[in-house]
């Protein structure tokens, strides 16, 4: 389904793109739809998941946010230290993941980071798995700061090494 022209209301919007596949975010009276996950996408969504889990965090992926009555989307996994309360999280939480797909605009995946930031979330990592990199911007440091393979994303005292992530990435993928 396109984008809808003209304002719409969250009423008008959910009616319209609730159950959208891929997933359309609602941002300041528009229907913005995600772009196509690939595998390696889906790959990063299940393992960052997975290793944020063992590490004692509570998440989930794909879950719209209504933290705010302006914008309502869709991270690609969210995470936090106590138990994620309802089904659609309207308090802050301490991380938000986005992943980076083909025709993801970076400057607006940074702008969408700062919402997240100015709703009171603790810590977003933007993680490219194409180029092996990712981004963090939090509370406490807003500009968004470039990580390499031997740096580690850190969020509410906890670290997990990119070489890690990767890692995991590359024997799933390689798995027969």
């Amino acid at each position: 389904m396109a984008a809808a022209p003209g304002f719409l209301s969250l009423e008008q919007f959910e009616r319209l793109y609730q159950d959208e596949k891929p997933h359309f975010e609602y941002w300041f009276g528009g229907a913005e739809q995600k772009a196509m996950p690939t595998s390696l996408h889906g790959t990063l969504q299940v393992i960052l998941a997975i290793l944020l889990a063992k590490s004692g965090w509570k998440t989930a992926t794909e879950v719209r946010l209504k933290i705010s009555s302006v914008a309502h989307p869709v991270p690609d996994v969210i995470a936090d230290r106590k138990r994620i309360q309802g089904p659609y999280p309207t308090e802050p939480l301490d991380l938000c993941i986005e992943i980076l797909s083909p025709g993801d605009d970076l400057k607006k995946t940074f702008q969408k980071a700062a919402h997240y930031l100015d709703w009171g979330i603790g810590c977003v990592w933007i993680i490219d798995g194409e180029r092996r990199k990712a981004y963090t911007m939090s509370l406490e440091s807003p500009s968004p700061v470039e990580l390499g393979i031997s740096d580690s994303l850190t969020a509410a005292q906890a670290s997990l090494p990119l070489s890690e992530l990767f890692g995991e990435v590359d024997k799933m993928l390689s798995a027969e």
